[in-house]
C-alpha cells in the first residue's frame, strides 16, 4: 500500500518548536497524572483503536490465540520490538534530541509509517487545541508524545511508564475483541507482563538512540502482510 511522502521536519524546526514551548507553570505530581491518563485513555480522541500494528495478522495466522501467545507476542514488542524503540525515541524527543526522521525510518512498512504518522497528526492537533501547545505536523506519534511531555513539565519516566502500558493496553483489547480471549485473560495478560514492562521502561531510559533497531522479525513481517490482506478489521 502505498502512502504520500511523510512531511518530516529538519532539525531546525524542531529545535524551535522546542525553545518555543515553555511550561506556563511547574505541574504538580497529580495533576501530570491525570493528563497521562487522559493521553492513554481510549477514551482520548486520536483513533488508537483503529490500529493492530500487525497483530491482526498474528491472530489471523494462529500465531496468537490465547493469553500466553499474546503476552508473549508483547513481550517481544516491548524489550526488542517496535514498542521499545517508540519509548526510546520518546524520551530522546523529550531530552531534545531531534529524532523524527529516525522514527519515521524505523517504521517498516508503509502501514507502520501510517500509524505513526497518523497518530502523531490526531495527537499534536489535540496539543494545539486543548493544551495550547504549537506542535507541527509531521511527528511520529512518540515524537510528538515526548516533546508535549518536556514541555508541560511531565516527568519522562511517568511518561515512558504509561506510554508503553497504554501499548498494551490497546493490544491486549485488540486480541480480547479478535481472537477472542476475553476481558478477563486481557487483565491477566497485563498483570503477567508487570515484569517485562517495568524491564522496558527500564532499558528505553537508559538506550542511546544510535543502540536501537529492534529485532522482531515476526511482528514486521505480519505487519507488512496486513498491507494485502483483503479481510481486515484494523488499519495496520
Amino acid at each position: 500500500m502505498a502512502t504520500g511522502g511523510p512531511m518530516v521536519m529538519s532539525i531546525d524546526m524542531e529545535n524551535d518548536l522546542k525553545a518555543d514551548m515553555k511550561p506556563e507553570a511547574p505541574l504538580s505530581a497529580q495533576q501530570s497524572l491525570l493528563i497521562l491518563q487522559n493521553w492513554f485513555s481510549p477514551a482520548f480522541p486520536i483513533g488508537a483503536f483503529s490500529y493492530s500494528a500487525g497483530l491482526e495478522t498474528a491472530i489471523a495466522r494462529g500465531d496468537v490465540t490465547d493469553c500466553d501467545s499474546l503476552a508473549d507476542w508483547l513481550r517481544v514488542a516491548l524489550l526488542q520490538g517496535p514498542a521499545f524503540n517508540d519509548a526510546v525515541l520518546l524520551r530522546a524527543a523529550y531530552e531534545g534530541e531531534a529524532v523524527n526522521d529516525l522514527c519515521l525510518a524505523l517504521c517498516a512498512g508503509a502501514e507502520r509509517h501510517q500509524e505513526t504518522t497518523e497518530l502523531g497528526a490526531a495527537f499534536a492537533n489535540l496539543m494545539r487545541e486543548t493544551q495550547g501547545l504549537e506542535i507541527a505536523d509531521g511527528l511520529g506519534y512518540p515524537v510528538a508524545v515526548g516533546i508535549a511531555a518536556r514541555n508541560l513539565g511531565i516527568a519522562v519516566e511517568a511518561t515512558v511508564a504509561a506510554f508503553l502500558q497504554s501499548i498494551c493496553m490497546q493490544q491486549i483489547s485488540v486480541a480480547v475483541r479478535t481472537v477472542p480471549i476475553g476481558q478477563m485473560e486481557g487483565q491477566r495478560c497485563l498483570l503477567a507482563l508487570t515484569p517485562s514492562l517495568e524491564a522496558a521502561i527500564a532499558k528505553a531510559l537508559a538506550t542511546d538512540t544510535g543502540s536501537i533497531g529492534g529485532f522482531a522479525l515476526g511482528a514486521d513481517l505480519c505487519a507488512l502482510e496486513h498491507e494485502t490482506a483483503s479481510q481486515r478489521i484494523y488499519r495496520t
